[in-house]
């Protein structure tokens, strides 16, 4: 896919609705049938009256590739964003106790983690493929060293950084391991890897990019999660030859609701099938 052929197509919201719904069910139709039954009366009452408000308001849904997608994001990508909201007092927990040295922040997006380093006391380096991102980035963190370059061909040399970063990316790439293959070939000895990624429960329950549409159109564009299970990262450590210090799975919170989508219109079953998923996947690991 490129940025001149995005992939459209048109979604009722009375589609989406139904898709919560179905997911709230089968959260609970063994486990709580009562509960579930409710969500069946509220799926029939939304097919009921599928052609009224809200059911019938029609969006255009449109997948962008990496590059396009988030140079389209970039001016607002720092928030409102939910991910970056849960992720990065996590990723300050993280980095607690590490004595500062050379770090890499990759895939650095507009630099949010980078600067923080760089406050710390690291000599950083960021790495990004989509320019509108470094042209953000740059001015926020002058001291780091902003490369463009891609996460499967880092632009460093063997053993040259202490710590890699690398925050909500990886969910991105086609295949993991040769990703992480590069982190461990720029990372020194005892050196560690901190990852943030979408956790594969959401990206399969349609957990897109989302991002606002320009000049606040109404529509859906986004740039595809892809699903790595964590098998699939387990496996490309070792392979690396890195070790797992710590994993943490945040879950959706009730504080978080009400960024969903459905929450206004349907306050219970948004509850019902997102509180308490798992949300991010993060890795604390070492070289």
């Amino acid at each position: 896919m490129t940025d001149e052929t995005p992939t459209t197509h048109i979604m009722r919201a009375g589609e989406y609705f139904l898709g919560v719904e179905g997911l709230a069910i089968i959260r609970s139709i063994l486990t709580d049938p009562p509960r579930a039954q409710r969500r069946v009366e509220e799926a029939r009452n939304i097919v009921a009256r599928f052609d009224d408000f809200p059911q019938s308001l029609e969006f255009p849904v449109t997948e962008y590739d990496v590059e396009a997608g988030y140079t389209r994001w970039a001016p607002n990508y720092d928030g409102p964003n939910p991910a970056i909201e849960r992720e990065e007092p996590i990723v300050r927990e993280l980095l607690e106790g590490l004595p500062p040295g050379d770090a890499l922040d990759a895939a650095c997006g507009t630099g949010r983690h980078a600067s923080m380093l760089a406050d710390l006391g690291y000599n950083v380096i960021g790495v990004d493929a989509t320019e509108a991102m470094l042209a953000l980035a740059r001015p926020k963190a002058p001291s780091v060293d902003f490369r463009s370059g891609r996460l499967e061909a880092l632009p460093l040399g063997d053993a040259s950084v202490d710590l890699v970063t690398c925050a909500l990316a990886l969910t991105h790439v086609e295949r993991l391991e040769p990703v992480i293959r590069e982190f461990a070939r720029v990372l020194r000895a005892g050196g560690r890897v901190i990852l943030s990624d979408m956790h594969p429960v959401i990206a399969m329950t349609s957990g897109v990019a989302a991002f606002p549409d320009e000049g606040g159109k109404r529509g859906v564009p986004f740039v595809l999660n892809r699903p790595h299970q964590i098998s699939e990262y387990v496996q490309s450590f070792l392979a690396a030859g890195l070790t797992i210090e710590a994993c943490f799975e945040p879950p959706v919170t009730e504080e978080m609701l009400p960024r969903f989508p459905t929450f206004a219109a349907y306050p219970e079953a948004t509850s019902e099938a997102f509180l308490g998923l798992p949300y991010l996947l993060m890795w604390r690991l070492k070289r």
